[in-house]
C-alpha cells in the first residue's frame, strides 16, 4: 500500500469537501463526490471547476473526466482501491455510522480518513467494522491554500494505513504532521494559548485588544493579532473549539476558556459574520490603530550617560538603531543603564515593581520581540515616569512605537510565546508529536512566524522557562506551571551555557 490510491471518495460536499475534492482532482485522481443535496452537488461542481480553470484552461474537460457526483454512497462504484476522506458534521455518532457505510460498501481494503478537528479519531474508527482502517486527515481551510495536513494515528490504527494517506498528502503537495489522537491534535491544542493568553491579559486590564494585536504583529511577527483572529474565525466557532479542548482534558487550566468571550457570544458578537465582536464592522465602522505613547520633547536622550550591561541582542538593537551613544561594561544581568535614572531590562517575568525592588533602582521592562532588528513597537512598564519618558523617547528614535501597559508580570509578547512554546514542550513531553511536527503544524496550519521549538532556541528554553516560573510565582495558577520537558531541557544544556 506504498502507492497513492487511484480512487478518492469524498463525502461531503461542503467548503472542506469541495476543497479536498479539488485538490485530488488537480493531483490526477478519480473523484467520488458524495452528497444527499443535489443542489449542493451542483455548486460544488461548477466551484471546483471555475477554481481550476483560474490555473488551467482545461480545466472543465478535467473535471469532466475525473469527477464523478452520487447522492448516495452506494452508488459509487467499488471496483478500485479507494480511500474514502468524510467532511461532514462534527458529530460522533454520524461521523461512525457514515464510515461504517462506507466500510461495508467498499470492503475490507478500503482507506477510512476522517477530516474531523475535534472528535477522537480512536473514538471514530471503534464505530467501524475494523478500526485499523481508519485514520485522521485532518487538513485546514481553505484546503487548496493551506499547506498542512496533520495525520493522526487512532489507537488501532494500521501503519500501512497511516503511511497511505500520509503519502497521498505529500503527492497533492501538503506538508504533513504526524499526531497522535488525542484532543485539539497538535494546532488546536497548542494554538489555545494564543487566544487564552491574550484574553487573559485583557481580564487583567493590563491593555486593550487593539494594542495587543499592534503588538503581537509588530512585534510579535504574527500576520493577525489574536483577537482579530478571533473576530474573523467566529468568536462563538474559536469558543466551542476552546471548550472542547478544555473539557477534555479535564478542565486542566491551561485551556479554560474566557468569560470575556462568552459574554461576547451570549451578547450575539461572533465577529465579522455579525459586523461586531472585539472590533466594530460594516461600511460606517472605522479601524484605527491604537496610540502609542506621546514623546514629550523635554525627555532628551543622551543628556545623560548610557551604558550597556552585559549582552542581549534586543537592548542593543534599540540602542544600535537609536544612534545613541553608549559605553558598554561586563556584566550577568543585562540591562541599559540611565545614570542616575534607572535601567532599562527586558522582561524576565516578573513586575517592574518587582524587578526595582530587587535591584534598589527604578527599573523599567521592555516587551521581548521575535525580530529586534525590524520591530516597530514594544510594550514597557514601569512604576516610575522620568524614566520612562526618556525610555520612550529612545524607542522613538529607534523608529519604535512605545506601549506603556499595566505593571504585570510578563508583559504582552514574550507571555503569549512562553505560553505557546510551553504547551508545545508538553505536547511533545506526551508522545503527541515530535518538536519538528509540532513547529511544522504551527508554521503552516496558523501561520505563526516561528515554530514554538525555533523560537524557544532563539530566545534560550532557560529565558523562556525563567518567564514561565516566574509567572507561576507571581499567580500560583496551574496554567503557569512549566512542561517538565522544558525544564529537563534547560537542566540538560545549562552546563554549556546553551540553555
Amino acid at each position: 500500500m506504498s502507492q497513492p490510491l487511484a480512487h478518492i471518495c469524498v463525502i461531503g460536499a461542503g467548503t472542506m469537501g469541495r476543497g479536498i475534492a479539488q485538490v485530488a482532482l488537480a493531483s490526477g485522481h478519480p473523484v467520488h463526490l458524495v452528497d444527499p443535496d443535489e443542489a449542493q452537488l451542483r455548486v460544488a461542481g461548477s466551484d471546483i471547476t471555475a477554481r481550476l480553470s483560474r490555473r488551467d484552461p482545461a480545466a472543465p474537460a478535467l473535471v469532466k473526466a475525473r469527477l464523478r457526483t452520487f447522492t448516495d454512497l452506494t452508488q459509487t462504484p467499488t471496483d478500485a482501491p479507494t480511500v474514502v476522506v468524510e467532511a461532514i458534521l462534527e458529530r460522533l455518532d454520524i461521523k461512525q455510522a457514515v464510515l461504517r457505510r462506507a466500510a461495508e460498501h467498499f470492503g475490507p481494503t478500503c482507506v477510512l480518513a476522517t477530516n474531523t478537528s475535534s472528535l477522537s479519531v480512536t473514538a471514530i474508527a471503534a464505530g467501524t467494522p475494523d478500526p485499523s482502517r481508519v485514520v485522521g486527515m485532518h487538513f485546514f481551510n481553505p484546503v487548496p491554500v493551506m499547506r498542512l495536513v496533520e495525520v493522526v494515528r487512532g489507537l488501532q490504527t494500521a501503519d500501512e494505513v497511516v503511511d497511505t494517506v500520509a503519502e497521498l498528502a505529500v503527492r497533492w503537495g501538503k506538508s504533513v504532521a504526524h499526531v497522535r489522537s488525542v484532543p485539539g491534535f497538535i494546532v488546536n491544542r497548542v494554538a489555545r494559548a494564543f487566544y487564552g493568553e491574550s484574553l487573559r491579559l485583557v481580564e487583567e486590564r493590563a491593555s486593550t485588544p487593539e494594542a495587543i494585536d499592534e503588538l503581537m504583529r509588530s512585534a510579535g511577527g504574527f500576520r493577525m493579532g489574536p483577537f482579530e483572529l478571533m473576530d474573523l474565525i467566529g468568536n462563538d466557532v474559536n469558543f466551542a473549539v476552546t471548550q472542547s479542548v478544555w473539557t477534555s482534558y479535564h478542565y486542566d487550566p491551561r485551556f479554560a476558556p474566557s468569560l470575556i468571550q462568552s459574554e461576547l457570544i451570549a451578547a450575539g458578537r461572533f465577529g465579522r459574520k455579525t459586523g461586531q465582536g472585539f472590533y466594530e464592522y460594516g461600511e460606517s465602522a472605522e479601524r484605527t490603530r491604537p496610540l502609542a505613547a506621546e514623546v514629550k520633547a523635554e525627555a532628551v536622550t543622551g543628556a545623560t550617560p548610557v551604558v550597556l550591561h552585559g549582552s542581549d541582542d534586543q537592548l542593543e538593537a534599540v540602542l544600535t538603531r537609536s544612534g545613541l551613544e553608549f559605553s558598554r561594561e561586563e556584566s550577568d544581568t543585562p540591562r541599559i543603564e540611565f545614570v542616575s535614572l534607572g535601567s532599562v531590562m527586558v522582561t524576565r517575568g516578573r513586575s517592574a515593581r518587582e524587578e526595582s525592588a530587587r535591584r534598589s533602582e527604578p527599573v523599567l521592562l521592555l516587551d521581548r520581540c521575535l525580530d529586534p532588528s525590524t520591530a516597530t513597537a514594544l510594550a514597557l512598564a514601569s512604576a516610575d515616569a522620568a524614566l520612562t519618558d526618556v525610555v520612550v523617547a529612545l524607542l522613538d528614535r529607534a523608529g519604535i512605537h512605545a506601549f506603556p501597559m499595566a505593571d504585570i508580570p510578563g508583559l504582552v509578547v514574550a507571555r503569549v510565546l512562553s505560553m505557546i512554546a510551553n504547551e508545545a514542550w508538553e505536547t511533545a513531553h506526551h508522545g503527541v508529536a515530535t518538536p519538528d511536527d509540532i513547529d511544522i503544524a504551527m508554521l503552516l496550519g496558523t501561520n505563526y512566524p516561528i515554530g514554538p521549538f525555533a523560537w524557544s532556541a532563539r530566545w534560550s528554553t532557560r529565558r523562556v522557562l525563567e518567564l514561565l516560573d516566574a509567572l507561576w510565582s507571581s499567580y500560583h495558577d496551574p496554567r503557569y506551571r512549566a512542561s517538565h520537558a522544558l525544564r529537563a531541557e534547560v537542566q540538560t544544556t545549562s552546563h554549556d551555557g546553551l540553555g
